[in-house]
């Protein structure tokens, strides 16, 4: 079985912390009703709740990735999960912006704890500290704005 975990490269940090900065941004704009038209943006809120939904389908994919580098009984349920992020972000854009937000938001929630589950044995410890502190971010901008989009609709 192959459990062996790599060092936690700093451009990964870096990068991963980075992805952060569109939900601050649009879920700030989306708070303060600032317009982002200009910049091509017609919704700050649509923009978040898609840019969420893409994020999902990516930390999906950290399964499949870990799953094709391992030989562990894990291995199977790994691949099989990864798909199941992005199709709940798929069906989670058929609703509401506020429904899919707070769902989007609860999905993040929802898979740091599988991530913690099924990769503490696979993945750098610093890799899931960073997943918390991640997921605590979005979840919080993905949740202020469905409640924006509450009290401005």
């Amino acid at each position: 079985m192959n459990t062996q975990r790599q060092s936690f490269p700093l451009l990964a940090k870096a990068l991963g912390y980075g992805g952060l900065i569109p939900f601050v941004v649009l879920s700030a704009c989306e708070a303060t009703g600032i317009n982002l038209a200009t910049l091509g943006i017609a919704d700050a809120a649509g923009a978040l709740l898609v840019y969420a939904a893409v994020i999902i389908s990516f930390i999906g994919a950290v399964h499949w990735g870990v799953a094709l580098q391992i030989t562990s009984s894990k291995r199977n349920l790994l691949f099989v999960y990864s798909v199941i992020p992005v199709l709940v972000a798929w069906l989670l854009m058929f609703f509401s912006l506020k429904v899919s937000l707070l769902g989007l938001g609860l999905t993040i929630v929802a898979m740091l704890f599988v991530d913690r589950w099924l990769l503490s044995d696979f993945v750098s410890p610093d890799y899931l500290k960073m997943r918390v502190h991640l997921s605590f971010v979005v979840a919080v901008c993905l949740f202020l704005a469905a409640f924006r989009v509450d009290v401005a609709g």
